[in-house]
């Protein structure tokens, strides 16, 4: 999501140029034709203008009120003041000016778009896209309204109507690079990878410095699993950024997937060495390294990864079960799966991992519990299963050892 936020902000951005070239319009109106009034009107209309191009909101505000005592039916004082508004981040200021503009010319272009953008500021997303609808139906050309309806729907989860309206905008303007960008991040976010990859194609082939597009085709091609090209992505954006915490971190997981984890292990140190408090970077360096057998490095990066985030069930969950395989000490082992348990106990493995443990120590009853829970949790575990009737068999066994020892 924070790709997407980063676009709509760019967004943001271009429509406010937008907004400025229709604020600087002048006065259709005759002045052979003007009352006096209509004079002055076009006078401070001017000199707001003016007071705009220096930045010096207030003195164009104070313009635009001297228009509207003069004439409170200007729909275009109340516009342009809730443009001003909107550029000193008085949202809700710019709705009312917007609101009043309407009331006075409800079927003028531009003036629920101008809202809808305020109101994306206030996050007040389904009256966003009921003001871009608006806008459509009284100018059904406006590509930003499409853009911004979809960019808002996307947001909200909407991800078939945000589609829709990118597919839209496309009709319009088949090389609208933030079109094909925000409707692949629609199709990535349905679960279509290789749609959205399609766009992202696309996108590049209009703008091939698009480094975003590169992290995110990257991101789609690691979901299909093609690592390969994955890590062709992400390392064309390295070329260029040569300090992306987040395209070293997300090489090193394409590494990973393609089973190079000495490759991988390097990835994740560099991210380490641009921020050593990425626990997650550590964590993933531990199963890279416990990959290649180098369990004493991995269970350095574990405890590194708890240290820096001891709220993470995975972190214990991972070291503890390193601990019971590689033939260390079972009570720092069964520690850790407590923890993670403790932490998040609705996973099946843990409680089977712990139940592992259990039966290396002998302590068969304690493990059925264990066992128990992982079955519930997960009937399919045909390993707990397996592992459970072993349990019984041996707790049975034990029995009769007792039984046979008095």
């Amino acid at each position: 999501m924070g790709v997407l936020m980063k676009k709509i902000q760019l967004i943001s951005a271009i429509l406010t140029v937008l907004m400025l070239g229709e604020m600087f319009s002048v006065s259709s109106l005759c002045s052979a034709r003007m009352t006096r009034n209509q004079k002055k009107e076009v006078i401070y209309i001017n000199l707001a203008d003016d007071f705009i191009k220096e930045k010096q909101y207030d003195n164009a505000i104070q313009c635009y009120n001297k228009v509207i005592e003069l004439n409170p039916n200007s729909s275009e004082a109340y516009s342009k003041r809730g443009n001003v508004r909107y550029l000193q981040e008085k949202y809700e200021d710019a709705i009312s000016d917007y609101t009043k503009a309407l009331e006075i010319t409800p079927d003028k272009s531009n003036l629920y778009y101008n809202r809808g953008l305020a109101r994306t500021k206030l996050k007040e997303y389904d009256e966003v896209i009921e003001d871009f609808t608006k806008e459509l139906e009284i100018n059904s050309e406006n590509t930003n309204a499409y853009l911004n309806r979809g960019m808002t729907e996307i947001l909200l989860k909407k991800y078939d109507a945000a589609i829709e309206d990118f597919t839209k905008l496309i009709s319009i303007d088949s090389e609208n690079e933030m079109a094909y960008y925000n409707r692949a991040i629609a199709k990535r976010n349905q679960g279509d990878y290789q749609g959205a990859i399609e766009d992202y194609n696309v996108v590049l082939d209009l703008n091939p410095s698009n480094i975003d597009a590169y992290i995110n085709r990257g991101g789609a091609l690691y979901y299909l699993k093609d690592y390969k090209s994955a890590i062709k992505d992400y390392s064309k954006v390295i070329e260029t950024q040569k300090a992306s915490k987040k395209s070293y971190f997300n090489r090193g997981l394409a590494y990973f997937g393609a089973e190079k984890y000495e490759e991988a292990i390097e990835d994740f140190t560099k991210v380490i060495t641009l921020s050593p408090k990425n626990d997650s970077a550590y964590y993933n360096r531990g199963l890279a390294e416990e990959k290649l057998n180098n369990n004493v490095s991995a269970l350095d990066d574990y405890t590194k990864a708890i240290e820096l985030k001891p709220e993470e069930a995975i972190y214990y969950y991972n070291r503890g079960s390193l601990i019971s395989r590689s033939g260390g000490d079972l009570e720092k082992a069964v520690t850790d799966l407590n923890t993670a348990i403790k932490l998040d106990g609705s996973d099946s493995e843990k409680y089977l991992t712990r139940a592992i443990i259990f039966c290396k120590q002998k302590n068969y009853l304690i493990a059925l519990d264990d066992l128990n829970i992982a079955i519930k949790l997960n009937p399919e575990n045909s390993t707990a299963k397996e592992l459970r009737s072993y349990a019984i068999k041996s707790l049975a066994d034990v029995d009769e050892q007792i039984k046979g020892n008095k």
